[in-house]
């Protein structure tokens, strides 16, 4: 098994667009979606191109594929910002695709040959919310992946791509699609029999054209901060 990893799309068409295209070339046995699919610029044509793949790839739930469907906003602690987003991105989406974002599990575990069983989870192993970044300190990862059987654990939600060891443990960050952070494109990436990680360029000019043409809230400081390089995320 070929396994293509995309995490964190962030609703950012015309990279999702660009790493499908990929994906397709290079033939993969399957894709996971790491979560984190409709909270950004362009939701609704993500999740339209997504559902036509809710039967072939696998999914997994994102923090705000939680906070989306399900509003959430100042009540819950968030500030105005995300409190906006959350219900705006809900706004635009369908019945349908309110109650498949709602349905998403939490972690996927898969056999991929040549690495062994791969826990693929969207922050860490016990919370959608935890971020693992490059540089966290290993005494914060380890209470994170205390009973975790598998010796490979994929994650996302920092959107930045690294591959490291704690605790015995290989922690891979596959990096975001949509909101790329130290990097000029869409992140993903390739599990068996090796591990690859990849960033696939694509028509930022054209994209951040069709973004600033439509009414999705704070579109200038996403156009500004993730299409138009260079960018120094956190």
């Amino acid at each position: 098994m070929r396994v293509a990893a995309i995490y964190d799309i962030h609703a950012n068409y015309s990279a999702l667009e660009a790493v499908l295209a990929e994906i397709k070339r290079i033939d993969v046995d399957l894709a996971v979606v790491g979560g984190d699919l409709a909270w950004g610029p362009e939701p609704r044509q993500v999740m339209d191109c997504l559902m036509d793949y809710k039967e072939e790839f696998t999914f997994i739930r994102g923090n705000v594929d939680r906070e989306v469907p399900y509003r959430y906003g100042k009540e819950k602690g968030l500030d105005d910002f995300t409190a906006e987003l959350n219900h705006w991105c809900a706004d635009q989406l369908t019945e349908e695709q309110l109650k498949f974002l709602k349905g998403l599990p939490e972690k996927v575990i898969l056999n991929i040959d040549g690495l062994g069983e791969i826990l693929f989870v969207h922050g860490s192993p016990r919370s959608d919310e935890e971020a693992i970044r490059m540089d966290t300190p290993e005494e914060e990862i380890l209470p994170m992946i205390e009973g975790v059987p598998q010796d490979i654990i994929v994650c996302g939600h920092t959107h930045i791509q690294f591959d490291r060891t704690v605790g015995g443990k290989r922690i891979i960050n596959a990096g975001s699609v949509g909101l790329q952070s130290r990097a000029n494109g869409a992140c993903w990436a390739v599990f068996g029999p090796n591990v690859e990680l990849n960033v696939t360029t694509y028509d930022t000019k054209t994209a951040t054209e069709r973004i600033l043409k439509s009414n999705a809230p704070f579109k200038e400081d996403f156009t500004d901060h993730y299409l138009n390089p260079p960018y120094e995320g956190p």
